[in-house]
């Protein structure tokens, strides 16, 4: 409903659809053969080539058109299309006596009018159009990519009558030998009252013969007999070329490929919106299941499938001469495999996150663990040693925990460890990194601080957890101290090892002088810091 209501309004969304509608018509037209009546015309084309070969550029004079128009009619066509304008009057009236006289001589040739930017219809001057089979204008609508890829059989008044009809349908009426009225009402048209274009081919599909050759009379003018012959101009230097589905194209070969899509009768149809709902509901649907419940790259696998089907599924309705909109289902698709798979990877990065989060911390005391701690030192080292930053590290030990324990039992020891790690992390910098190092000592990284500012850092930490007053089940208070060793990085540079191995030497300093006391390190005396 989003998609109907919202996107297929836009412009992207709208070139997305027709483009594929061309690869489609792309496809048909090398893979399906040419239908009958499409080996019924011959092009006489005004091309580069006959341009050359006659010396001379375009507009040729009017005596030149009617001479080549006499000589095509000498090979009997069943019509000539001349797709050109003869408005206006030339300024030698000599030359437009020669055209009435080979149109009238003739009898059975078309041209071109058209509808000018302003409204104004352009047609043949009058005695012109009097000598002519008929005339039908020639414009084509564009879609929003600038491409021609629909016609219109007729244009209406503002008061809703019809002005004139297309000179392709008017063609095709004669060669069916029906009312141009009766094939009009026989399109299904859009909203808009246009249908699409069956594009058969390019020139290259079609009989051709360059116009020269028939004013030089080399040409077999047997192979006009009963066709239809479109006479016009297709060189590249008179720029009446457009952008089609197969290509750049002259617009005598678009007004062909329209002639043929009327005499052939088998117009596109626009399938019907529940059926476009139909298709792209059952194949996000399928889709969906699989971005649910399938491994990604399996899911992402079935959507790739899906995608190819639904293109492939466009293309065989294509050529049942029904358009769909293939591009709904391909965007929805991918759409919905982003959405779900990307859903699902976010939710596995999330899940990752917080396994290795909880790999990486302690049960009881949502700190980090030694693993983690050793990986982080080493890397705070490494940084600190190339940056030249101050590095700290301080190790505490609980007073007599042992004593605690077996004094007051182990789940009350539970409770003076969460309760020393709540206040540690409590009160720590958001750069420092506390873990668990032991069963009742713990670790304080410190990064970025000088030494003085490190221990009294350290020691206010020490002081904080030695006020903690907690009470037993019983009612007793129990308050617990910690002794601690600080290793400054300017004492130990060697490794890890060693920087800890000082941190513990300075922690037992502390232990052997009476505890509840904070030592630091020193390659020369480990000195005790006690307020």
């Amino acid at each position: 409903m989003v998609y109907a209501l919202w996107l297929t309004p836009l412009k992207p969304v709208q070139i997305a659809s027709l483009k594929i509608v061309d690869t489609y018509f792309g496809l048909s037209s090398k893979l399906i053969p040419m239908p009958k009546a499409g080996t019924g015309v011959v092009l006489v084309a005004i091309d580069d080539e006959s341009l050359r070969e006659m010396n001379t550029q375009w507009p040729w004079p009017r005596s030149v058109i009617a001479d080549t128009i006499k000589k095509i009619s000498k090979g009997s066509p069943a019509i000539i299309c001349a797709d050109l304008v003869f408005a206006g009057k030339s300024v030698d009236p000599q030359e437009d006596l020669i055209l009435i006289n080979s149109l009238k001589s003739a009898k059975n040739v078309f041209s071109a009018a058209y509808f000018g930017s302003d409204g104004k219809y352009v047609i043949p001057d009058h005695i012109i159009a009097l000598n002519l089979a008929d005339f039908g204008f020639v414009n084509k609508p564009r879609d929003a990519d600038n491409v021609i890829r629909r016609m219109r059989p007729y244009f209406l008044s503002e008061s809703g009558n019809i002005i004139d009809y297309s000179l392709s349908l008017k063609v095709a009426s004669r060669m069916l030998d029906t009312p141009a009225g009766n094939l009009a009402l026989s399109l299904p048209l859009s909203k808009d009252g246009t249908a699409y274009i069956k594009f058969f081919g390019t020139s290259d599909k079609f009989n051709y013969i360059p116009a020269y050759k028939i004013i030089k009379e080399s040409a077999d003018i047997s192979l006009l007999k009963n066709k239809l012959v479109f006479f016009g101009v297709i060189s590249e230097s008179f720029h009446d070329t457009y952008n089609t589905p197969l290509g750049a194209m002259p617009g005598l070969l678009i007004d062909l490929n329209e002639t043929l899509t009327y005499i052939n009768k088998n117009f596109f149809r626009y399938a019907a919106n529940n059926m476009n709902f139909a298709l792209i509901f059952l194949f996000v649907l399928i889709a969906s299941w699989g971005g649910m419940r399938l491994p990604i790259l399996t899911g992402a696998f079935l959507s790739g499938l899906l995608i190819i089907a639904s293109f492939f599924l466009g293309f065989f309705l294509f050529l049942q001469h029904i358009i769909i909109d293939s591009f709904g289902p391909i965007f929805l698709i991918a759409a919905a495999t982003a959405v779900l798979h990307g859903t699902r990877y976010v939710v596995l990065v999330v899940e990752n996150i917080a396994l290795r989060k909880e790999a990486a911390t302690d049960g009881l005391t949502g700190l980090y663990v030694y693993r983690y701690f050793e990986l982080r030192l080493k890397r705070e080292l490494k940084n600190a040693f190339y940056s030249r930053k101050n590095l700290a590290l301080v190790i505490y030990d609980i007073d007599h925990f042992k004593r605690i324990n077996d004094t007051y039992g182990h789940e009350f020891g539970n409770v003076v460890l969460k309760s020393i790690a709540k206040n540690l992390k409590n009160h720590s910098r958001k750069n420092n990194v506390i873990a668990r190092y032991g069963g009742e000592e713990f670790c304080v990284i410190i990064p970025g601080m000088k030494r003085l500012d490190a221990v009294k850092y350290a020691e206010r930490l020490r002081n904080l957890v030695s006020s903690i007053e907690l009470k037993t089940d019983k009612g007793e208070t129990v308050k617990a101290t910690m002794s601690a060793g600080i290793v400054m990085i300017e004492d130990v540079r060697e490794n890890y090892t060693d920087f800890v191995k000082a941190a513990d030497e300075a922690l037992y300093r502390s232990k052997n002088e009476g505890r509840d006391r904070i030592s630091i390190f020193d390659k020369a005396a480990c000195v005790t810091f006690r307020p």
